[in-house]
């Protein structure tokens, strides 16, 4: 048996894993920490990122560990937010002349309802002022990223930047109550 091939069939080096740990975790986390609010969230999610790292580099040999490593980190962010937004979907409520509640809500789902806006407001008071505009101006405004980057003149990725913070802000704050 080849060595590759035994190296296959044993999964990856544990000192390549080693190596990748001690150089990509540090940065890893402060990438998780700039964009979460919890040091406990950041460290979890860099573990979260090695296991997944780790399985992969199990199923196949991996020519840029650090750069997968980056992509998984991006990607469980956005499983992040979309959870937030799937939560936060529930208490949206179209704004029209014509429409009409066919059923009342009960007290309880309004005080729960009430509970949530009052935590999601004071998330929104505790953003820094750019942040908060560009995140209104997306979520109240319905503006696109490109028009929020040309009235504010700032680029698109800006403009992603901080409404991803604005929603890990509001993400955290959410969990934590």
């Amino acid at each position: 048996m080849s060595e590759d091939a035994a190296q296959q069939s044993t999964g990856p080096d544990i000192s390549d894993i080693r190596h990748i740990y001690e150089t990509e975790a540090p940065r890893l986390r402060r990438y998780f920490q700039a964009r979460l609010r919890s040091r406990d969230d950041a460290g979890d999610l860099v573990q979260e990122s090695f296991v997944r790292l780790v399985g992969c580099m199990a199923r196949a040999e991996l020519p840029r560990p650090a750069a997968y490593l980056q992509r998984i980190a991006q990607n469980l962010l956005l499983d992040r937010y979309k959870r937030l937004e799937t939560r936060l979907s529930a208490f949206h409520v179209p704004i029209g002349e014509d429409f009409e509640i066919a059923i009342p809500p009960d007290q309880a789902a309004r005080m729960e309802a009430e509970d949530v806006m009052r935590i999601y407001r004071r998330a929104l008071e505790e953003l820094p002022q750019r942040t908060r505009e560009i995140f209104l101006a997306h979520r109240v405004d319905e503006l696109t990223y490109r028009q929020i980057a040309q009235n504010m003149g700032i680029s698109i990725p800006t403009v992603q930047y901080h409404v991803a913070r604005a929603l890990a802000h509001i993400d955290a704050a959410l969990e934590q109550e």
